[in-house]
């Protein structure tokens, strides 16, 4: 009975080690499905994260393809406005260059037509010399004269009056210095040439003589200063 009973003892061991196995087994084919499983779902996520890529790689390389059409063809259009712009600045500078040029060749026509008017009056003046006429020469020559002055004045040309003015550097050019009693030192008191202005410009400065103090006047002052100087000591 002892030896069946060990038996039974012995089978029951035997089969729970078995049941131990199994379930080890089992535990491990669990373990390996999972595994697998997790496995898959991983190469399913990258699958599907490369192909989002690659699908947004593909809007994204046709996105800078129109950018660099469209810089492309900016640059095109801003290059031909910078030729054109060039060409017009090319072209008025030619034509600012022909009229300066105009201006410096035909520029005293008005003051040349002018002046022939003068030379027709010259003739007439040569004519009246012939006959003799000395008055009406000399009245001749004085309509001249005036015509000059007044196709002078008509382009700016003005006449400097200077006598009996201050001595001034910038418009007179002093020849010599006068003793007199008529103007005072300092003052213009003669005129050795006219002095002309063009515009606010000098065009020839007037030749004059200046005024100084006269040695009679210094003769005539020490003179009353001795007789003074005797009345007082007697």
């Amino acid at each position: 009975m002892n030896e069946k009973t060990n038996d039974k003892v012995e089978n029951n061991s035997s089969m729970g080690t078995q049941e131990s196995a199994d379930e080890k087994i089992d535990q491990t084919k669990d373990q390996e499905s999972k595994i697998f499983a997790e496995e898959s779902l991983d190469k399913n996520d990258t699958s599907s994260d490369d192909e989002s890529s690659e699908n947004n790689e593909t809007p994204s390389e046709e996105g800078n393809l129109e950018t660099i059409d469209s810089l492309k063809k900016e640059l095109s259009e801003n290059k031909d406005k910078l030729l054109r712009s060039l060409a017009e600045s090319e072209n008025t500078r030619k034509q600012m260059e022909k009229i300066r040029i105009e201006t410096n060749k035909y520029g005293i026509q008005p003051l040349a037509r002018e002046i022939l008017n003068v030379v027709d009056n010259f003739d007439r003046a040569l004519n009246l010399k012939d006959d003799n006429n000395e008055k009406s020469l000399e009245e001749g020559l004085t309509l001249i004269q005036k015509e000059i002055l007044s196709i002078l004045d008509k382009f700016n040309v003005k006449k400097i009056n200077a006598l009996g003015e201050d001595f001034n550097a910038n418009f007179h050019q002093a020849m010599f210095e006068k003793e007199t009693n008529d103007f005072e030192v300092g003052k213009v008191c003669e005129i050795v040439q006219d002095g002309y202005t063009f515009h606010d410009r000098l065009l020839r400065p007037v030749l004059v003589g200046v005024a100084k103090k006269s040695n009679q006047n210094n003769d005539k002052k020490a003179e009353d200063d001795e007789n003074t100087k005797n009345e007082e000591q007697n």
